[in-house]
């Protein structure tokens, strides 16, 4: 079971990521996601249940002291909704970091490892009998133990990071709602901010995702044309995040492997996944600046976060080398 898990993380990671990009969206879809404002951390504990509507407690008891810090920080930028939605992300996703840097240590590690893995797997190519399979499990897991590894461990840092960005995300949908009677605000959120402009001039519509409202139900041109130019750099960041990270650093380049036509059939799969991904979020994106705004931030922060990452394991990698490869 574990020898399967190995093989295939890279599908179930992917596969994650769909369940959970989905479920979000029929969440959204079938108001799962909570609609009030923020009142007290109490309500949260009462709203919230052990799984009431897609991801209950571990979701709505991080995003109350996110939204504190947003509003905090908003109120330190003049009342700035804008501002408070940029600060708070990149300090989510600094602190986040660590999970980060666990899951490029065991991508490092994969890359240590593969080498060996492949020669195991030329081994036992064209043994099939239950013997041979058996001793092929045991040397595999001897590489795991050699490399100080889990091969289930990268996907589990990628899980361990949903609960703070759907956090995050429910967060920026939520500071600004507000309680209505007849069509009357008649309570605001307790994080709720007052300056929804940035630089002055550009409305963030912080409409709901699921509503009939969005940057279309702008009035002004510039609101419309903000709303649309945040969306395209945020599909472009993503892409040009998804290239670099398709791009093998430079030490990988020195030693070439041959892909099988299996390996060539799912790297083209991946790649259509990716775009439909983009095209998806891009959509998703124009109901609301807010969501477009932080999903931007998020994805330039994620863009310098990668490169460091890959300085850090092309360090790390020629030091495992003199080392024997072994971290």
């Amino acid at each position: 079971m574990k020898l399967f898990f190995t093989k295939n993380i890279n599908k179930i990671a992917m596969i994650a990521v769909l369940i959970v990009v989905v479920g979000a969206l029929a969440s959204c879809r079938q108001g799962s996601w909570p609609t009030t404002p923020y009142t007290t951390w109490a309500a949260e504990w009462k709203f919230s249940g052990f799984w009431q509507g897609l991801w209950g407690w571990p979701v709505a008891l991080l995003s109350y002291p996110i939204a504190w810090l947003m509003g905090t920080i908003g109120r330190l930028c003049g009342n700035s909704y804008a501002w408070g939605i940029v600060f708070t992300t990149i300090i989510v996703r600094t602190i986040a970091w660590p999970i980060y840097s666990k899951q490029n240590s065991t991508s490092l590690k994969m890359t240590l490892l593969q080498p060996e893995m492949e020669k195991i797997q030329r081994k036992y190519q064209n043994r099939k009998d239950p013997e041979s399979q058996q001793r092929m499990q045991q040397e595999t897991l001897a590489l795991y133990k050699k490399y100080k590894m889990n091969p289930l461990g990268c996907g589990f840092t990628m899980i361990l990071q949903f609960p703070l960005f759907m956090a995050m995300y429910e967060c920026v949908r939520r500071i600004q709602l507000t309680e209505t009677l007849d069509g009357v605000v008649s309570a605001s959120g307790r994080f709720t901010l007052g300056n929804t402009k940035l630089f002055g001039f550009f409305d963030i519509n912080t409409a709901v995702m699921g509503q009939n409202d969005g940057i279309a139900k702008a009035s002004a041109w510039q609101d419309i044309f903000f709303g649309i130019l945040v969306a395209v750099l945020f599909s472009a960041v993503t892409l040009l995040s998804q290239k670099l990270a398709s791009k093998p650093p430079k030490y990988q380049k020195q030693r070439r492997s041959v892909k099988t036509q299996g390996q060539e059939q799912q790297q083209k799969t991946m790649k259509y996944m990716n775009y439909f991904m983009v095209l998806m979020f891009f959509f998703m994106s124009l109901s609301s600046t807010a969501l477009s705004l932080y999903w931007l931030i998020g994805g330039v922060y994620q863009l310098f976060q990668s490169q460091v990452g890959r300085k850090l394991n092309e360090r790390a990698y020629y030091k495992a080398q003199e080392k024997n490869n072994i971290i």
